[in-house]
């Protein structure tokens, strides 16, 4: 057997293992959905009141999921932040 095979045969296999999702979490509260794998991630909010349409997030790497949490936490806190005067 050739070398060459048994290594693209291994790239192959491990490109194949790090898109197959690994984790499916469903918030029964929320409504929202996440799925994760190693190499993306997909995140489905359902839409909030005053909101027309439902929020969808994805991600590379997964771990991009949780940056996009922090953002959107952050987001009031900046604002309120940036009206108030600076002291002398």
């Amino acid at each position: 057997m050739n070398v060459g095979k048994i290594i693209g045969r291994a790239v192959l296999g491990a490109l194949v293992m790090s898109v197959v999702p690994y984790q499916l979490r469903k918030d029964e509260e929320t409504g929202a959905v996440e799925v994760r794998s190693l190499l993306w991630g997909w995140k489905k909010t359902p839409r909030a009141e005053g909101e027309e349409k439902d929020r969808y997030i994805f991600a590379i790497p997964a771990s991009g999921l949780d940056c996009a949490d922090e953002t959107e936490a952050e987001t009031p806190a900046e604002e309120a932040g940036a009206e108030a005067p600076p002291e002398a």
